[in-house]
């Protein structure tokens, strides 16, 4: 049985700020709550209605079989990925500020009574 690492319940605004390689890490039915206050924009001209975009820099890992890693959070994901799973020697980055990051809030830990894969695995013909 694998331990998965989530980030940690409470704010994360700072994790949502800006674009880097510290993302707010949840499971299956969880989510992320964003509030803001749009009276603090200026009115839109009269007539006019004010639609909201949400952009979301990050990414999705499906607990799909067919998927690299499925049934763990690790190895996190980059921004500088070329391909996933990583090729040798380019796991995600081990810097003092990555580390304390995961230190700080990927301290969540859920167990899951999953296979480590769903391969069927045949015997050899005698």
């Amino acid at each position: 049985m694998r331990l998965a690492t989530y980030t940690r319940y409470g704010a994360v605004r700072d994790l949502l700020d800006g674009s880097d390689d510290r993302f707010v890490v949840f499971g299956s039915g969880e989510g992320v709550k964003l509030e803001f206050d749009p009276r603090q924009l200026p009115a839109p001209p009269p007539g006019w209605i004010r639609d909201y975009f949400f952009y979301a820099d990050g990414f999705e890992k499906d607990l799909d079989f067919y998927a690299a890693h499925a049934f763990t959070v690790e190895p996190l994901p980059r921004h500088s990925l070329m391909s996933y799973p990583y090729p040798a020697g380019k796991d995600y980055p081990a810097d003092a500020d990555h580390q304390q990051y995961q230190l700080d809030y990927n301290t969540r830990q859920r167990s899951d009574r999953l296979p480590l894969d769903l391969r069927y695995h045949y015997s050899p013909k005698p």
